[in-house]
C-alpha cells in the first residue's frame, strides 16, 4: 500500500497499517490510542507561535 504507515499496538502487540489520509488512529483489535510507529512517515505537529530558535520554553 503506498504512502501507509505501519503500526503496532502497545496494548495488544497487533501490527496493521493505515493509509495516509486516515486519522484514526486506534488499534483495530482492541480499540487502544497507544500505537508504536514501526514504518513510514511521521504525524508532524504544530509548532507553538512563541517559538523561536528551533526551541520552546513553554
Amino acid at each position: 500500500m503506498e504512502n501507509s504507515r505501519l503500526f503496532r499496538c502497545a496494548s495488544c502487540g497487533e501490527e496493521f497499517r493505515l493509509g495516509e489520509g486516515e486519522r484514526t488512529l486506534r488499534c483495530p483489535s482492541c480499540g487502544s490510542k497507544v500505537l508504536i510507529l514501526l514504518e513510514g512517515e511521521s504525524l508532524s505537529r504544530r509548532k507553538c507561535g512563541g517559538c523561536s530558535g528551533g526551541s520552546c520554553s513553554t
